[in-house]
């Protein structure tokens, strides 16, 4: 049990005493010199209601038969369905909650778990019960923490290690055997530098994926906007257009920029730069022969809207609800041929949600996709940012 949560249960603890004790017929006084005057013991009475009533915890305190006897004002928020005078079982809904509390009393030993409970949608609370008694009278003192958002960050962590345990051991299985097969020393010449050119692939592939992986995870645990950086968009997309120029070339997509001046956002130059390459990576990869990729970057009010449209292939229905999820491939043969890692959307989306953006997009197969990212600009602009013969002019040079 944590510090807090002690704390929580001591307090709750004297109050449960004197609440229990005020429901107990009086007994004889004690000697007066250790009676405390009248106004003193309201005092206290009223500092330690106030006490309990201050606590941001959801605390709740049972009696010896398991009925709800006070539950403080932070639990009736959070729990509004809580009723005083009934069973656990009556005032949660929860066959485990009840017997655990009632095994709790019984025994006098803590106990601590997790449990779900409806309030509003299925949430995960870390349940502590500590059970007390004074002069015979028995009960217990609850303390429950909201842990849903703890659980589904662990759920997460755990798949994500599922899946990139399975991303990694695909190339490596392919690695392994086509080494394997290098050791024939009958095999042809031709066939050999071929295994020699797919094992130098799956090994790049293996670098990109590990650089992604390192990289979100170094986004996860960094927090907040970037500290006195400024990345001007427009330039960064005509730099990843000149980068990408020779991959749309073999894939027979044209590239095209929209740009204007003063598109500049506390990014750091690696987060810019990531976001356009795998925005406009993307639809180099995928639109398919003849189609045209568009990156538009413009100031719009108080942000930056980065866009990447083209009118080649499109995305299935289905799957457009789970691009910008970790590892999914609409397509994942020809997402694995042409080195894809699965992880250039969700990093586009974090990046973009770290600094309180967003990432968005919409697709029909056949007719294009249009994926958009909305960036907050940066709060001082920078003026000697390079200027272009199309930016701010509407024009689109080809590339």
């Amino acid at each position: 049990m944590t510090v807090a949560a002690w704390l929580i249960a001591a307090v709750a603890v004297v109050v449960a005493i004197i609440a229990l004790a005020a429901r107990r017929p009086s007994a004889a006084p004690p000697p007066e010199e250790s009676v405390p005057a009248p106004e003193d013991h309201a005092d206290s009475e009223w500092r330690l209601a106030a006490a309990v009533d201050a606590l941001p915890g959801t605390m709740v305190i049972v009696d010896g038969d398991g009925e709800v006897v006070q539950a403080n004002p932070a639990a009736l928020r959070e729990l509004p369905f809580l009723r005083t005078g009934v069973g656990v079982l009556e005032a949660f809904g929860d066959h485990m909650l009840a017997a655990r509390v009632r095994d709790a009393l019984a025994s006098g030993r803590d106990d601590e778990f997790e449990v779900k409970l409806f309030v509003e949608g299925r949430r995960t609370f870390r349940v502590q019960v500590a059970p007390f008694a004074v002069e015979g009278a028995r009960g217990a003192v609850l303390v429950l923490r909201d842990a849903t958002q703890a659980v589904a960050y662990q759920d997460l962590r755990s798949q994500f290690v599922a899946n990139v345990s399975h991303e990694l051991r695909t190339p490596l299985t392919g690695l392994r055997g086509m080494l394997e097969a290098l050791e024939d020393p009958e095999m042809p010449a031709g066939m050999r530098d071929d295994f020699v050119r797919r094992s130098r692939l799956e090994t790049e592939r293996l670098e990109a994926l590990i650089d992604d992986i390192l990289f979100l995870s170094e986004l996860e645990a960094a927090q907040g906007v970037p500290s006195g950086e400024r990345s001007d968009m427009g330039a960064v997309a005509r730099e990843v257009a000149v980068e990408l120029e020779g991959e749309a070339g073999e894939q027979g997509v044209d590239i095209a920029l929209d740009v204007s001046a003063g598109a500049v956002t506390s990014l750091t130059d690696r987060m810019a730069h990531t976001v356009v390459r795998n925005l406009l990576e993307n639809a180099v990869r995928y639109a398919g022969p003849g189609a045209t990729a568009t990156v538009r970057v413009h100031p719009a009010g108080r942000e930056v809207l980065v866009e990447v449209q083209d009118d080649g292939l499109g995305i299935p229905e289905k799957d457009v609800p789970h691009v910008f999820e970790r590892f999914y491939r609409a397509d994942p043969s020809r997402s694995r041929r042409l080195g894809g890692t699965g992880l250039g959307l969700s990093i586009v989306k974090h990046i973009a949600e770290r600094l309180g953006g967003s990432a968005s997009i919409t697709s029909r197969e056949g007719f294009g996709t249009i994926t958009t990212v909305r960036i907050p600009a940066a709060d001082t602009p920078v003026t000697d940012v390079p200027g272009d013969a199309g930016a701010g002019s509407g024009a689109r040079p080809r590339w």
